[in-house]
């Protein structure tokens, strides 16, 4: 009885689990944007050093990693006056299986740009001196994401339809148009973020703000599929973040 007891128990004992695979460590992405953004600001000279700490310090990394998921994880992804490349570096840092092109009209900023993108050791980025409206002559089309970071209301106003239009036909169907810009409510916000602008631009450069509502109308025009966030700050900056995907 004791034998035959033996092999019952043994019959019906469960087996000891196997020890579990020690899952990878996930890390927010909100505090490596702040690393990414770090090591930018390190890679430029001091006075546009100093630019990129105020830029960031705008943009901040909560409202980067909003647009950094609205953004493809691959492919190519079109920077729409990248500037000194702050972003560029940013977003290809984030994601390393993006190709980014970058085009700004200002040569020494360019300059900078693909000087940044070599000390942090970026590759298969392009970064070109033209105009956006000229990027399928130089660049070519089929991109799968484009963004344009504060930077349409620095486009004059009866110019702006045509460069969404063109950025509509550079994108494969189904890429996503990412625009943040600043929208005009409330009115304190506006002016606060427009005395920031006219200390940037000096008081000649026309500026076209937008509300969002007006910017998200003519998306849908154009033929995207459009979604917009308002995004709050400590700062009165009125931020708007739209992703216009292409039907």
């Amino acid at each position: 009885m004791r034998y035959t007891r033996a092999v019952t128990t043994a019959r019906f004992r469960r087996p000891a689990p196997a020890p579990r695979a020690q899952a990878r460590p996930l890390h927010a992405q909100e505090m490596f944007g702040a690393r990414a953004m770090r090591r930018i600001v390190r890679a430029l000279p001091p006075i546009e050093s100093a630019y990129a700490a105020i830029r960031f310090t705008i943009m901040r990394s909560k409202l980067l990693s909003v647009m950094d998921l609205l953004l493809p994880a691959e492919g190519r992804i079109l920077d729409v006056g990248c500037g000194f490349g702050l972003f560029a570096a940013y977003f290809a840092q984030t994601q390393p299986q993006r190709r980014l092109t970058g085009i700004d009209t200002n040569a020494r900023r360019i300059d900078i740009a693909r000087s940044v993108m070599a000390k942090l050791e970026l590759t298969g980025h392009e970064l070109l001196v033209g105009d956006a409206r000229a990027v399928r002559d130089i660049a070519g089309a089929g991109f799968q994401a484009i963004y344009v970071l504060d930077v349409l209301h620095h486009v004059p106003r009866d110019d702006q339809e045509a460069l969404l239009a063109c950025l509509y036909d550079l994108l494969e169907p189904g890429g996503v148009l990412v625009l943040k810009d600043i929208t005009t409510e409330p009115w304190i916000g506006l002016k606060f973020t427009e005395l920031l602008d006219r200390v940037m631009v000096g008081w000649d450069e026309p500026l076209a703000y937008r509300h969002h509502r007006e910017w998200g109308e003519m998306l849908s025009s154009l033929g995207f599929h459009v979604r917009m966030v308002r995004v709050p700050d400590v700062l009165p900056y009125p931020h708007v973040v739209i992703a216009a995907t292409k039907q």
